[in-house]
């Protein structure tokens, strides 16, 4: 059951850190949906812009959170202290509504980066997603007015 989120009344840090993603940009940059089912809550964001990459998240256990953007590069993230894994959460999710994000598309798999200012980018290879023809897209930021500095 998939779901655009107006109001929320739940409980969850993760899903109120989306809340608080999508309340700070623009009207109509972005849909937040939802998912929720047997194997946990998906949310994520959608961005209006179709060269800017959606930017998600699954968890169904405390202290794990699976971070997805583009066409689905997934970062496993593992900590025991939830307060900063939902920090390194926000920060990925910043990074990628400002188009600090790229995915490079080979002939066996899909590397996905996220730049972080200051800090080593998060990098994750995908084995077995073929591509013909080899290319690296360079997302873009959710909306003009939304710059690599502003957030």
């Amino acid at each position: 059951m998939i779901s655009i989120i107006k109001d929320i009344h739940e409980d969850s840090s993760l899903v109120k850190l989306f809340q608080e993603l999508h309340d700070s940009l623009p009207k109509g940059t972005a849909t937040l949906e939802r998912t929720d089912n047997n194997d946990g809550t998906i949310i994520r964001l959608v961005p209006s812009n179709p060269s800017a990459a959606q930017f998600g998240a699954h968890t169904e256990y405390a202290g794990f959170i699976d971070v997805f953007f583009g066409s689905g590069t997934t970062f496993e993230l593992e900590n025991r202290d939830d307060n900063k894994l939902l920090d390194l959460v926000r920060r990925l999710g910043l990074a990628v509504i400002s188009g600090k994000c790229e995915e490079r598309f080979g002939l066996l798999g899909v590397r996905g980066q996220i730049h972080l200012d200051g800090e080593r980018g998060y990098r994750c290879t995908h084995y077995f997603y073929p591509h013909l023809f080899p290319k690296t897209v360079h997302y873009e930021a959710y909306s003009h007015g939304t710059t690599k500095s502003s957030l």
